[in-house]
């Protein structure tokens, strides 16, 4: 490897730099990258679901977003949550409303994120509404509490979850929340592990629609697919056209590692 040492005597690979710019060409070299635009809409700051129990009324009709541990499935549609393992509040309902069918992670550890209404449960209501069938004898604990119809459901693990565990998250749609270690180009970043024992950081590579200012050290929620990185597919899936020096190095770093690719990031 050769160094350049530069005017304040610090060494740094030519490899690294040329790393570094090519990665700036990949900015420039995908088909429908619009750059400037950001992403329209994000998430309300996560709610604490024992506020929404403690004060139904400041909650019921308003739209919201909560990152919670699963408890218990309940039916086909529904699960429970809960704010922290050990917490003695009672769980929260969410009934799934998305249209798409969500399986509980089998991790409890793992959080889920959801975004939706806040209501009175009523099962004839939410049945004629949604278009749901629902059992009596499984929601007769919850009628009338406070239920959250939920138009989004992913799953929220932190960066070391989906890192040592990436083979379970590999096609699955997620929400990834950490902090911002590197930014190694306009399109790709690195998510800090966090606490967790074991696992790495997160590679998160950014498709046009995801493009917002971030800076080093910000805590961001990213959306996105987790996969393998295979350069050949990622460019077909995601109509994205790279460098050919630029994926030959990214192949030579990731290759076959678990990477996020975001549709949508949330400072």
């Amino acid at each position: 490897m050769v160094n350049k040492v530069d005017n304040n005597g610090n060494s740094r690979s030519i490899w690294d730099i040329g790393v570094i710019a090519s990665l700036v060409i990949l900015a420039f070299s995908i088909q429908s990258g619009n750059f400037s635009r950001s992403v329209s809409s994000s998430p309300r700051t996560p709610v604490n679901t024992s506020e929404i129990i403690e004060n139904p009324r400041d909650f019921v009709g308003k739209t919201i977003t909560i990152r919670s541990k699963p408890i218990k499935q309940i039916g086909l549609n529904s699960f429970t949550v809960r704010e922290g393992q050990f917490s003695k509040k009672d769980p929260m309902l969410v009934v799934n409303a998305s249209g798409t069918p969500f399986s509980l992670p089998s991790d409890r550890n793992v959080e889920v994120q959801v975004i939706g209404q806040v209501r009175d449960f009523s099962i004839t209501d939410i049945e004629r509404e949604y278009k749901l069938r629902l059992n009596p004898q499984q929601y007769s604990g919850y009628v009338s509490k406070p239920v959250i119809v939920a138009q989004s459901i992913t799953l929220a693990p932190i960066p070391a979850q989906v890192t040592q565990n990436s083979i379970q998250y590999y096609g699955k749609k997620i929400t990834v929340t950490g902090v911002v270690k590197n930014i190694d180009s306009p399109v790709l970043m690195t998510l800090d592990k966090g606490q967790l024992i074991g696992g790495n950081d997160l590679p998160v590579l950014l498709t046009p629609s995801a493009k917002v200012a971030i800076n080093k050290g910000q805590t961001i929620a990213a959306v996105g697919e987790v996969r393998p990185f295979v350069a050949n597919e990622i460019e077909r899936r995601y109509n994205m056209t790279m460098n050919a020096r630029v994926k030959q190095q990214l192949e030579r770093q990731y290759s076959n590692q678990p990477i996020l690719v975001a549709d949508a990031v949330y400072p």
